[in-house]
């Protein structure tokens, strides 16, 4: 085989190689936006419980789902909630889990909201990872506490 083949085959490789590996990366990503959705709503749903219930941490998804349900749910903003409601916020427990036992108002406890499987998660949109949301809400709140000035 001669050099020049040996150079076409191994740049038609390399080529091959690059665009698998940009298809996996779109394609896991793709796999992985319902599961992002759904860690940016489940942050949104527990800040605005907080601001609504004087920074309490709620005890379960029920008291999440009610934040769906009450008169501020209007103005709460879910991105993955296509079919909107207390449906989509229902279906939120089977991609995110919540330690319920979390205290917000003791500081370094960990992740608060992890996968089912207690792992981080693997693709969130830029802003909207649930843990920093909480904690930079509860950071501000500290800071700014609400009538203060």
């Amino acid at each position: 085989m001669s050099l020049r083949r040996k150079i076409a085959i191994g740049v038609v490789m390399t080529i091959f190689g690059v665009a698998a590996y940009i298809a996996y990366a779109i394609i896991y990503t793709v796999r992985r936006l319902p599961e992002a959705y759904a860690a940016w709503d489940t942050g949104t749903l527990l800040v605005e419980y907080m601001k609504s219930h004087g920074n309490r941490w709620p005890s379960s998804w029920d008291d999440l789902v009610t934040m769906a349900t009450s008169e501020s749910a209007d103005r709460i903003i879910l991105h993955g909630a296509a079919a909107g409601g207390t449906n989509y916020v229902s279906s939120l427990r089977t991609k995110v889990a919540i330690s319920w036992e979390f205290d917000p108002s003791r500081e370094g406890q960990g992740s608060p909201v992890t996968r089912p499987d207690g792992r981080r998660f693997p693709v969130v949109w830029s802003g909207a990872e649930p843990n920093a949301m909480v904690y930079s809400y509860l950071r501000a709140s500290r800071t700014n506490p609400p009538g203060g000035r």
